[in-house]
């Protein structure tokens, strides 16, 4: 089976474990899009137009569109960000149920609003990689705070979702990352032992999940919302994207 190649020498492994915003897919292209929607939509119903910035702050987006890599959007699940938003329109003076039927009503509006226009993009070369990683031997699965259908169909756009041995969305879980109980549940789906799958992400959760599962490897990305100083104390190694996974390539013979 493929080896992996760290600054230590070669790990056997036999798995990769993908988080797929801001790994495979364009993070920013579509879920600050998503979430400007929702907050639009949750604004528009409350009859308060400027409610939508402060709702986007407390998802940790800014009114230029950067994400915090802590936040809510960056690491949470749709029911954490819907319950986030029922709390700040709690605080703001509705009733609590109230506020928790107007941020589901809102959540579901925009996401009707986005479905015809607004499809999950790849990351520039991601499926070449994917395809240049399954020749010489790896075999995938998923882990996403993303529901299992949209990641599942996200998949199917890219042309590879027969390619992943597992998809596990947060709905899939009781709780989510960094516990491990997503790493190991794609890991128990594809056959594979946590100790001979890596993980793939790019926020610190992402690679504290894999830790936490006692995988073989866990890999940072600098394409999505995380950066260097926030995931090196929890990667084996750090690298611009998922393009450059090919290159680890098998062990040098020696």
């Amino acid at each position: 089976m493929p080896d992996v190649v760290l600054g230590g020498g070669p790990l056997s492994a036999d798995l990769l474990v993908f988080d797929k915003d801001g790994v495979l897919l364009d993070f920013h292209a579509y879920w600050v899009t998503l979430s400007r929607l929702r907050a639009e939509a949750i604004a528009r119903l409350a009859g308060r137009d400027d409610w939508g910035q402060p709702l986007l702050a407390g998802w940790g987006v800014d009114p230029q569109g950067r994400v915090r890599p802590t936040g809510v959007l960056a690491t949470g699940t749709r029911v954490e960000a819907c319950l986030m938003a029922a709390t700040w329109l709690h605080h703001a003076g509705l009733p609590w149920t109230t506020a928790r039927e107007l941020a589901a009503e809102g959540f579901a509006s925009a996401e009707r609003e986005a479905a015809p226009v607004l499809r999950g993009a790849p990351l520039p070369g991601a499926a070449r990689a994917l395809t240049t990683l399954r020749a010489a031997g790896w075999r995938f699965a998923l882990a996403t705070t993303d529901r299992t259908a949209s990641a599942e169909a996200f998949l199917a756009d890219m042309g590879l979702r027969d390619a992943f041995a597992s998809v596990v969305g947060g709905d899939r879980v009781e709780t989510s990352k960094p516990d491990p109980a997503m790493f190991l549940l794609a890991c128990e789906e594809a056959g594979v032992p946590p100790g001979r799958a890596v993980m793939v992400g790019d926020t610190d959760v992402d690679l504290r999940m894999g830790r936490r599962a006692r995988a073989c490897a866990t890999i940072g990305v600098l394409s999505g919302v995380g950066t260097m100083d926030l995931l090196a104390p929890h990667a084996d190694l750090v690298l611009a994207g998922v393009v450059d996974l090919p290159g680890l390539g098998p062990a040098p013979q020696r």
